[in-house]
């Protein structure tokens, strides 16, 4: 982390108009209203602040794990309520234009105006990691630098628009909520029950109870109906052989790939296609 700073850090864009920075606030840190001809999301890594608009007589208050997203050309001013490390994304109206559907996620996200993100839990730590392949990618001389930092960047905008909707006020079933969508994006990475409860940060019998009143089932059952209904549809797309469908949802044993896709589906999946097939044949006139 870089040395304490007592004043608002200056941020220019380059010509591709994306930075990822990071400020750390001494007890000293001062900032009069500022207007940035840039949008920025500040991610509180630690620490306390509040963002006020010109004009606005509540502040938006922000702790860690939670997020900020100031709109450009908007007059606002940061004050800590307890020093914190804050992670930066900052990014040029052009950035965002080049890409109607990336436009539309801002707006929604932000409808506008200055908006705070309470959410932390797994999205923080997802944040974290984009904005450490980000920055990454900015001090690297890699060939696709530029691409690799608007990926980084579009993730962070796509997982913020990922967060649950009307999260449970509870903060134990709220970290399973958060669990249960990371898993619902990214079920083919290498998941187990130890790693749900390590995001989760809590014990496995607590966290099983809470993710089977969640979902319906246990952990493994949900991942693996995840999975299996992934294969499934990349095997009813007839595009992906068998061996890459299993790949592509997760599993690398094949032998075990058949043995649940046959338990979920009634058939191993070369049988279940050709059945499906039939029945699609015979329902033609």
């Amino acid at each position: 982390m870089k040395n304490p700073v007592s004043r608002p850090i200056a941020v220019t864009l380059p010509a591709h108009g994306l930075a990822f920075a990071e400020s750390v606030h001494s007890p000293r840190f001062r900032m009069a209203e500022r207007v940035d001809v840039f949008h920025k999301i500040i991610y509180v890594l630690q620490g306390r602040i509040s963002c006020t608009e010109s004009g606005q007589d509540k502040p938006l208050h922000a702790g860690t794990g939670a997020a900020l997203c100031v709109h450009a050309n908007v007059r606002h001013k940061l004050a800590d309520a307890e020093p914190p490390t804050l992670l930066l994304l900052c990014f040029t109206r052009d950035f965002l234009t080049k890409d109607p559907d990336l436009e539309q996620l801002w707006v929604r996200l932000t409808k506008g105006k200055t908006t705070t993100l309470h959410q932390g839990g797994t999205w923080g730590t997802r944040f974290e990691a984009l904005w450490r392949a980000g920055v990454v990618e900015q001090t690297g001389t890699q060939p696709g630098r530029e691409i690799a930092l608007r990926a980084a960047a579009e993730n962070i905008l796509v997982a913020l628009a990922r967060l649950p909707v009307g999260a449970p006020a509870d903060l134990a079933t709220r970290r399973v909520s958060q669990v249960a969508q990371e898993l619902t994006e990214t079920f083919y990475e290498p998941w187990s029950l130890e790693r749900a409860c390590a995001r989760a940060g809590m014990s496995r019998r607590h966290f099983s109870k809470l993710f089977r009143v969640q979902t319906g089932r246990t952990f493994l059952e949900h991942l693996t109906e995840l999975r299996l209904s992934h294969a499934a549809r990349l095997l009813a797309e007839n595009r992906h052989s068998i061996i890459g469908a299993a790949f592509s949802s997760g599993y690398g044993d094949l032998s075990h790939f058949y043995r649940l896709f046959r338990a979920r589906f009634g058939h191993p999946p070369r049988a279940w296609l050709e059945k499906r097939a039939d029945g699609k044949r015979s329902a033609l006139p």
